[in-house]
């Protein structure tokens, strides 16, 4: 595995752990179908907030990013008008870092856009126990107030420990604990695919 590729793979592990050592075990999504899934995602995103005339796309650091910036390109072709597109990065905001310092100052605009009064999708490419996510949010009200804020993943994995669901899904697959969901995109790791991978003792 390369460095990015463990990257993602520690996402889905305990804090302060190693990432252990971990066996593919087969590929959940190709290039293709990630592109199709995709495509599918931002027609949705566009029939429930009716256009997107309103709407603001915020990627999580890292490959959120991306996610967020293929889907706002696929909506402004849907509807002709551009999509604003920002990144949150949230790894000062993290329930595995101590929370006994004062809290980090969050810069005005480096999200990308003002968010205020605006319908945000939030995007990250696996939702797991949604602390990342609950992370994110604290993290996008430090910036303003939306109207309406909702969850994209491109993979749903289960094993929540929050109540925390996403409104528009890619794919839900089912795991093990043992198991992790590794999203690859060119982007990040200069290919696109989905694979299931185990840990291995």
């Amino acid at each position: 595995m390369s460095e990015t590729n463990v990257g993602n793979a520690a996402e889905q592990g305990a804090p302060g752990q190693e990432v252990p050592n971990i066996r593919e075990k087969g590929r959940l999504l190709s290039a293709s179908e990630i592109d199709r899934t995709l495509v599918r995602l931002a027609h949705q995103i566009v029939e429930k907030h009716n256009g997107g005339g309103n709407l603001g796309l915020v990627g999580i650091k890292r490959r959120g990013v991306p996610l967020a910036e293929r889907i706002g390109r696929m909506i402004e072709s849907i509807e002709k008008q551009p999509v604003e597109i920002g990144s949150l990065d949230i790894q000062f905001y993290r329930d595995d870092l101590s929370t006994s310092g004062p809290r980090p100052t969050v810069t005005p605009g480096a999200i990308g856009f003002d968010i205020a009064d605006r319908d945000i999708i939030l995007l990250d490419d696996v939702l797991y126990t949604g602390r990342t996510i609950r992370a994110a949010l604290d993290a996008l009200f430090d910036h303003g107030r939306p109207r309406s804020v909702r969850l994209l993943v491109l993979i749903d994995r289960g094993h929540r420990e929050l109540p925390i669901e996403a409104q528009f899904v890619g794919r839900v697959v089912p795991t093990s604990s043992r198991e992790i969901v590794e999203v690859k995109l060119s982007e990040v790791d200069g290919s696109d695919q989905v694979l299931l991978v185990e840990r291995v003792d």
